[in-house]
């Protein structure tokens, strides 16, 4: 699976349980909300700022409320664009396995929560130097997650991060990707900064130079 080998590469830390649970500041201004199939999502951002090969930092809380456990894929956080929008997505957990590994799952049972830290990297592909290109102007969260453990509980809190089984891999396919489900949080503006402009805001236009007199 070549996101997980891309994970176990990357310096970017995968989604990680907080020591604390629950501590989303519920009023803090940089927070998204999601709430979709009966599950919750709280989330923080750190900074207002966004750049080609950065990464921002996100706090995130998913408050199981159904009748069942859920499970949330151990993966790093990737980052995806719409030009049409302009909204930078930051996926969580995954919405397919791998052609070979496969990775941990972490259960969150029926009326509780769980708390994460992640780095996401934000990796955009535009084509360098065109003025025509919409530059990003807002980020939201999307958590994938798994609605019915059942045909996954022996991935559910394995030791390793992943697990190479490609047979296994090939089993859970089709039930892994018609069990996923998703909850997208709402859009939070942010500021793109071009690190070909020396950092300077993309959403500003430069003003002209003067000529001599």
């Amino acid at each position: 699976m070549t996101l997980l080998l891309a994970a176990a590469c990357n310096s970017t830390p995968p989604p990680t349980p907080a020591t604390a649970p629950g501590k989303i500041n519920m009023k803090a201004a940089r927070r998204m909300v999601g709430t979709e199939n009966n599950v919750r999502v709280d989330a923080e951002i750190y900074g207002e700022d966004m750049r080609q090969g950065s990464s921002i930092a996100i706090k995130y809380e998913i408050t199981n409320q159904r009748s069942t456990p859920i499970l949330v894929a151990d993966l790093i956080a990737q980052s995806n664009y719409d030009p049409d929008t302009r909204t930078v997505t930051i996926d969580v957990g995954s919405e397919i396995p791998g052609e070979e590994y496969l990775p941990r799952l972490i259960s969150i049972p029926s009326g509780e929560r769980r708390t994460f830290n992640a780095g996401a990297g934000i990796n955009i592909h535009m084509p360098a130097n065109s003025p025509w290109t919409p530059k990003p102007r807002a980020l939201q969260l999307r958590v994938n997650f798994l609605g019915d453990p059942a045909p996954f509980a022996m991935l559910v809190g394995i030791p390793e991060r992943a697990v190479r089984d490609k047979k296994l891999a090939d089993d859970l396919f089709t039930k892994w990707v018609e069990r996923n489900e998703t909850v997208t949080t709402n859009a939070l503006p942010m500021r793109w900064q071009d690190t070909r402009s020396s950092g300077m805001d993309d959403s500003v236009p430069a003003r002209r130079r003067r000529g001599p007199g």
